[in-house]
């Protein structure tokens, strides 16, 4: 599933990586009404997996919960429109999810590219934990992620209400409880340029997430130690991290 809007710079690689995919597939693409030729590119596309809408909606959240509305498959993902799925990468971690009916989703690395698609980076991230993914957030890349459909009748939508960290909440909610595997090698390719949510601001949603972890503390003492998290990352990371340099 991609939400897409005034996405044709980047869209056709997205929908070449979806449709490289050998495992069978559909692919809902949500367009919020752009006027930038992305009607068109999606018109012409002769692709039988391809299943798209181009109509006015209240933003990203909104066109992932059509998409996921509309989705059918067993099993779920989520790509945005300036992204590409690693094919084979892609077709090996559905079949294993597909091989070990106790897994309820998986999640890999992912290549870091510049706007013209070139390499920069890559991450690996560490063998899941909820409750690091509940403390530190960011450490796995949510665009990864494939999980079972069951997952998503058990949780519901994502909260609208959330303007930057709808992903991080509806992820957390999505896996409390769930069995999550991290797999080794990268499935996405993160395209990181000047347009996107990331660059133009990589901490912006750090106030939102704070309060999503906060709903989930047991205790006066859970709160404290998640706040004093939240300050340490606001106060180092912008010093050491590549966020949002990325590369020189």
């Amino acid at each position: 599933m991609t939400p897409v809007f005034n996405a044709v710079r980047f869209l056709p690689q997205t929908l070449e990586s979806v449709a490289a995919l050998t495992v069978s597939h559909e692919h809902i693409v949500v367009d919020g009404g752009s006027a930038d030729g992305t009607v068109p590119l999606l018109e012409a596309r002769d692709d039988p997996t391809l299943i798209w809408v181009s109509e006015p909606d209240r933003g990203q959240t909104h066109a992932v919960n059509k998409g996921f509305d509309r989705a059918t498959g067993e099993l779920v993902g989520w790509l945005n429109g300036d992204d590409e799925y690693v094919p084979a990468a892609v077709d090996r971690a559905v079949t294993h999810l597909l091989g070990h009916p106790e897994l309820d989703a998986v999640f890999g690395a992912m290549t870091i590219t510049d706007e013209d698609g070139k390499a920069r980076r890559e991450y690996r991230p560490a063998k899941y934990s909820w409750r690091r993914y509940l403390y530190l957030g960011d450490y796995v890349p949510t665009p990864t992620i494939i999980f079972r459909r069951r997952l998503l009748e058990r949780v519901g939508r994502l909260d609208e209400h959330y303007v930057d960290a709808a992903d991080y909440d509806f992820y957390l909610r999505l896996c409390e409880g769930a069995r999550v595997e991290a797999l080794g090698e990268p499935i996405v390719r993160f395209r990181y340029h000047p347009e996107s949510k990331t660059a133009r601001d990589a901490f912006r949603g750090q106030g939102e997430a704070l309060q999503i972890r906060l709903k989930w503390a047991r205790g006066p003492h859970e709160r404290l130690v998640m706040r004093g998290i939240d300050g340490a990352k606001r106060l180092v990371l912008p010093r050491i991290s590549a966020w949002p340099r990325m590369f020189p």
